[in-house]
């Protein structure tokens, strides 16, 4: 009898340690599972029965995955004054950019093509036309028309007595027209009375007009040198058909017409 309770005790107390053990186990996952809630939680529909394949992570590792949260890439930040653009840059581009930069010319460095053009109050004051120098003849021939501002003298063609304030010189179609003085071409013009016209500034208070011309060689702005023939003789117009073929001369003082053959030398 001594024997069983013996045994008896033994297996009491047996039991006792063992059910200590499993409740200490049980306390110690309890705490663990209380200190790092997401560890040992599984996915859902996880089969525990399935033979892992390599690569496939245990079950354990993929609730540690599960558990953590993903991370937001931090955005890229543009530096300031750029913008941020999917479409590439052709470097081709940026390199000619640059070029057209680099080549551009600095203001105030590129050269008038034509002083006198652009300029031209600064060579008419250094022009000398007066009665003293006098100039040239533009074509040499006698005057079909002579300069009668005051006293009508008889016009051939019009059939009338009328005054003129200008002069035509007779000369041959084709002739070459050269310029009387140094001036600068104010004017080129299609007239009804004088057909072609050319007229010149050969100082500051002097005009030339010449008409009836053809082939005329220079335009606004160009300086034109005494003697230089700039036109030739064209045919004439209605107003002198029949008086014939010459060219037509005036000459203007501050705006007043003036006898051209005072300066004729």
């Amino acid at each position: 009898m001594k024997k069983t309770d013996e045994q008896g005790k033994k297996k009491g107390m047996y039991l006792v340690a063992t059910f200590g053990a499993v409740t200490l186990v049980a306390l110690g996952a309890l705490a663990v599972g209380m200190t790092n809630p997401g560890e040992g939680k599984l996915p859902k529909n996880f089969d525990l029965n399935a033979t892992p394949t390599p690569g496939q992570p245990k079950p354990t590792d993929v609730a540690k995955e599960d558990s953590k949260e993903p991370k937001t890439p931090a955005p890229t930040m543009a530096p300031v004054g750029e913008s941020k653009s999917d479409t590439p840059k052709n470097p081709t581009e940026d390199t000619k950019q640059t070029a057209q930069i680099q080549e551009a010319p600095e203001i105030g460095t590129e050269e008038p093509e034509d002083a006198a053009v652009l300029n031209p109050d600064g060579v008419i004051k250094g022009l000398n036309f007066s009665a003293e120098t006098g100039m040239l003849w533009p074509v040499t021939g006698e005057a079909l028309i002579s300069f009668s501002p005051n006293h009508a003298i008889y016009h051939k063609t019009l059939d009338s007595y009328r005054t003129s304030n200008y002069i035509v010189l007779g000369s041959e179609v084709g002739t070459h027209v050269s310029a009387a003085a140094d001036g600068i071409v104010t004017a080129v013009s299609e007239e009804l009375k004088t057909g072609t016209t050319i007229t010149m500034r050969v100082s500051e208070n002097h005009e030339i007009m010449y008409g009836m011309l053809a082939n005329v060689t220079v335009k606004e702005g160009d300086f034109v040198d005494a003697g230089t023939v700039f036109a030739t003789v064209a045919e004439p117009t209605r107003y002198f058909v029949e008086d014939g073929s010459g060219v037509y001369v005036q000459v203007l003082e501050n705006g007043t017409a003036i006898n051209p053959m005072l300066f004729l030398q």
